[in-house]
């Protein structure tokens, strides 16, 4: 199947067609990516979070074991219902590709589904190749949205809700939102539920009041710590963060949009208009620690810790174990990697 156009891309997520078992969902905007794949995992799967009939891999894990795609994907239902198996790269992967080249020439079943979620695939990836011109499968690229597309989404769920955009909190968030999909989603749900349901106009006082900017502050003081390799200020910060009420999950999803910054800016070498598009400071005091993080976490290393923080993410929701503990342990661990280059 050749890569569905724009137009048709949400129609093929909410309703994928039977006949198309792989779905490599890859690009920049990892935040686009990875709402496209958990919306296409739902309309596959009647539970998402089925450890039955969900399977999850990491780059890791393949490398450690090339043969449990295989036997993943052959593998029956048992409890009823679409087998669906899900894998998040890093980076290419050849053991992934070579499973999709077998299963597209024939050699090997495809009992349940498979959604990759990858970074920025080039033209020349064998992966991206495959799932473009396969028979069974589907290539779906998502690129970083504008300014103007992504208030639109922002627009049309306050307009759903009695709500509109002063003219100069339209053009304060449209600065806000700018190339991050997933952060748009998360700024609207907040504005709505800040203005409760009883209509009315979003002014920049209410940006201000719900503004991620002293929230992402802080959470900024623990990950650039430990990214830095400050075992001790990313401990001290990270109870600081807790004392004051963020959540264990926030902190691990803001280590994850720091890793795919760092990622960013080492695919973009040196293209300024991709960093700006990747939200990385270019001034100041925090364009000089991002940039240090970024020497200290090579391309190699930068995978290996989006790998630990997304099984960070994933143990927290599914293991008894306090999440506290969970993400605390991530922070130090990844900051006593760190410390050894600083």
């Amino acid at each position: 199947m050749v890569k569905p156009a724009n137009a048709s891309v949400d129609r093929l997520l909410r309703s994928p067609p039977a006949d198309i078992r792989v779905f490599v969902i890859f690009g920049p905007d990892s935040g686009l990516v990875r709402e496209r794949a958990n919306l296409l995992a739902s309309a596959i799967a009647d539970d998402p979070d089925d450890p039955f009939n969900v399977t999850r891999f990491t780059d890791e894990d393949l490398k450690n074991d090339p043969a449990a795609l295989a036997d993943a994907m052959a593998a029956m239902s048992l409890m009823g219902g679409e087998r669906l198996v899900r894998v998040r790269l890093a980076s290419d992967n050849a053991a992934l590709a070579r499973w999709v080249g077998e299963f597209e020439a024939g050699e090997t079943p495809a009992e349940g589904r498979l959604i990759v979620e990858a970074g920025n695939l080039t033209k020349g990836s064998k992966l991206r190749k495959l799932a473009e011109d396969g028979k069974r499968s589907a290539a779906i690229a998502c690129y970083a949205d504008n300014a103007r597309a992504l208030i639109e989404i922002a627009e049309e769920s306050f307009r759903a809700e009695g709500l509109s955009l002063a003219g100069e909190a339209r053009q304060a968030l449209a600065d806000i939102l700018e190339g991050d999909r997933e952060l748009a989603r998360s700024e609207t749900e907040k504005l709505i539920l800040y203005k409760g349901f009883d209509g009315g106009e979003i002014t920049l006082d209410d940006l201000e009041a719900i503004s991620t900017v002293s929230s992402e502050a802080a959470l900024d003081k623990v990950i650039d710590a430990a990214l830095a390799g400050d075992v001790r200020g990313a401990d001290a910060e990270y109870r600081r963060a807790l004392d004051s009420g963020t959540s264990p999950v926030a902190i691990v999803r803001a280590l994850q949009r720091k890793i795919d910054q760092i990622e960013r800016f080492h695919q973009a070498a040196g293209d300024a208009g991709a960093i700006a598009r990747a939200g990385i400071p270019r001034f100041g005091p925090p364009a000089q620690r991002f940039q240090a993080a970024a020497r200290l976490w090579n391309r190699s290393r930068i995978a290996r810790a989006r790998d630990i923080a997304f099984e960070t993410e994933l143990a927290i929701k599914r293991s008894g174990s306090p999440a506290e503990a969970l993400a605390g342990e991530t922070l130090l661990r990844l900051a006593r990697a760190a410390a050894p280059g600083r």
